[in-house]
Order: C-alpha cells, then structure tokens, then sequence
C-alpha cells in the first residue's frame, strides 16, 4: 500500500482530534454520589439556592422632585454662605455674587444672568474658567457694567 499524501494525514487528524475530545468530555457515568448532577435541577430539594427573606422589606418609591441635592464638599468654609436663585434673563437677575452648581460654565451662567460671561471672567481673574468648582462664589457684574457692552 503507497503513503497517504500528507493532505490526507492531515485531514485524518482533524477529523480524529476533535471526534476523541467530544466523547472523552462526554465521559461515563460516575456514581460518585454527588447531590448536584449537571442538567438535572428539578428536585427543589437538591437546586442551590438563596435564603429567602423571613419578612420582605418595605419598598420604597423615590419622588424626584423631592430629592435634594447634597451641599457643596467645601472643607476650608466655616460658615456657609448665601445663594441666590437666578431667574435668568434680564442683568443683574443673580445679584452681586453666584454660587457654581453642578454643570455650570461661565457662558450659562452668562446666559442665565443676562450678563456677557467674558465680564464675569474680567471680575474674577483668580478663576479658571475650564475649573469651576461647585459651591464657588463668583463676582457678578453690575446691571450698568452688563449695558455697557
């Protein structure tokens, strides 16, 4: 009989390899007494689970519009300082001072206190306009500083 062309042989083994490890994964039946047998979790007696709860707890439906924000983690402050409510719109709406809150650039706040946000950076040249820290006091201009531009 001539050799097989390694073609063949090669072929032949990947045939062959793959057919062994699927029926030595099979395996036999072991009875080595094992409580938990693959594939077989229908007798409630024998499926792991978790300790159910005695009593359940109470559930609990947050309103949101009755969360309150957490106050600004300022360690250095000893009194807490004033806010003020912009309405937005017209200069002078947000007062003297304003207070940073979560989100807030100085084009917005510009924006919500009818005042040019290059104005409010002029009034505070210590501020890093890409840095604003919330709870942050900024100096607002006045309503004639804010017509004048």
């Amino acid at each position: 009989m001539p050799p097989l062309p390694p073609r063949w042989i090669t072929l032949t083994l990947f045939l062959l390899v793959p057919a062994l490890l699927a029926l030595a994964a099979c395996g036999g039946d072991d009875d080595g007494g094992s409580p938990f047998e693959p594939g077989n979790l229908t007798d409630s007696e024998q499926v792991p689970t978790a300790t159910p709860w005695t009593n359940a707890p109470d559930v609990v439906i947050l309103d949101p519009d009755n969360i309150n924000p957490l106050p600004p983690d300022n360690p250095n402050q000893t009194e807490p300082t004033e806010t003020t409510e912009p309405n937005g719109g017209e200069p002078g709406d947000c007062g003297d001072t304003y207070t940073v809150e979560a989100g807030d650039m100085l084009v917005g706040i510009g924006e919500k206190c009818g005042v040019d946000w290059e104005l409010i950076a002029e009034l505070n040249p210590d501020v890093d306009p890409a840095s604003l820290s919330i709870g942050q006091v900024l100096n607002m201009p006045s309503p004639d500083d804010a017509e004048t531009e």
